[in-house]
């Protein structure tokens, strides 16, 4: 007679439970070491090929006429790139010039023009000249101011015509001094025409 033999398997209640919580934390891990092993192979070879391109471009040098005829015995003329240090650039040197106000010509009222500008000097033997003959600067851009109609000076393009002709009145020679100064710019810092 058979016997049948009842398998001896646990019940499942005395199983151990497999907790998905562990899996759910592992997943975001790995995928963040692998896009962490990616981003440093790209930094690491980014690095790598800029490097190597750096390393030789100082060394290489451009040859000028290539393909020319030359004549005999002549050497190949070479272009040798600019050393790649900025150059020193000056510091600015700005003379302020007092405000003034003055009447401006209008046909049907009087019209005032007030104006306080800084002038804009190329070097420092410039700066000295223009202070020691500050009346004649100032008589210059008051003549030239006075001489404006308010409807030229009311305009952008007017104010930079203004701007131009009081670099070229302030450049002139003073009286026994025979070579100029060397105005480069007029900053208006204001600017009022009532």
């Amino acid at each position: 007679m058979a016997t049948s033999k009842t398998p001896t398997m646990p019940s499942r209640s005395t199983l151990p439970v497999r907790s998905g919580s562990a899996s759910r934390l592992l997943r975001p891990i790995i995928g963040l070491l692998v896009l962490l092993i990616v981003a440093g192979a790209s930094v690491a070879t980014t690095w790598m090929i800029t490097t190597r391109s750096q390393r030789q471009q100082p060394n290489s040098a451009v040859q000028i006429n290539v393909g020319q005829a030359q004549q005999p015995g002549a050497t190949p003329t070479t272009f040798v790139p600019p050393p790649t240090a900025p150059a020193a650039v000056p510091a600015p040197i700005f003379i302020p010039i007092e405000p003034f106000t003055v009447s401006v010509q209008s046909a049907n009222t009087e019209r005032m023009l007030h104006v306080a500008l800084t002038l804009r000097v190329s070097d420092e033997q410039t700066r000295q000249r223009i202070e020691k003959y500050m009346p004649e600067v100032r008589s210059r851009i008051l003549l030239l101011a006075s001489s404006q109609t308010p409807e030229s000076v009311q305009t952008p393009q007017g104010k930079v015509d203004l701007a131009n002709a009081i670099v070229k009145a302030v450049n002139k020679p003073f009286t026994p001094i025979p070579d100029g100064q060397y105005v480069t710019d007029v900053l208006f810092t204001a600017f009022v025409v009532q």
